[in-house]
């Protein structure tokens, strides 16, 4: 009996070993880190980050599953939200998302948004997205609309 204990215990010792841990989250090294900030300056990534919010911010402005929508959020307070927008708290989700993004390749995005002015579209309204920047950003928004409707 207490030799099958003893193989039952090793057994699920040796399983329980096995496992591995996920890997930690991806984080930008310091060379990564200045390509990313130069990056943001030059294709003008906070103004079209901003405008996305913005937009998103809009849709979430009505309760359209009523007739007539009910308002949700007004002009001023959703001009708040944007306003006091963190910019660079959100900084820390951008480094790890274009983290991924290997050295030479933002490079040759840096030299890409040089050469159009950093401008991609009117107004700023396309910009490099990643699932994790967009939780992010949606999971700030609403919890500034959250707080603000307190």
């Amino acid at each position: 009996m207490k030799s099958i204990i003893l193989l039952f215990s090793i057994a699920i010792s040796s399983l329980a070993g096995a496992q591995t841990l996920l890997p930690p989250p991806a984080m930008a090294n310091v060379a990564q880190k200045r390509l990313i900030d130069e990056f943001i300056e030059v294709s003008h990534y906070r103004e079209a980050l901003i405008n996305y919010a913005k937009e998103y911010i809009e849709l979430k402005m009505f309760d359209y599953n009523v007739d007539p929508p009910k308002e949700l959020l007004t002009k001023d307070q959703a001009r708040s939200i944007i306003k006091n927008f963190d910019f660079d708290g959100f900084k820390v989700s951008m480094y790890s998302s274009f983290s991924l993004i290997p050295e030479e390749n933002l490079k040759e995005l840096i030299k890409f948004h040089k050469t159009i002015g950093g401008s991609l579209s009117r107004g700023n309204s396309a910009l490099l997205m990643t699932p994790t920047i967009d939780l992010n950003i949606k999971n700030q928004i609403d919890y500034a609309i959250e707080n603000i409707k307190k």
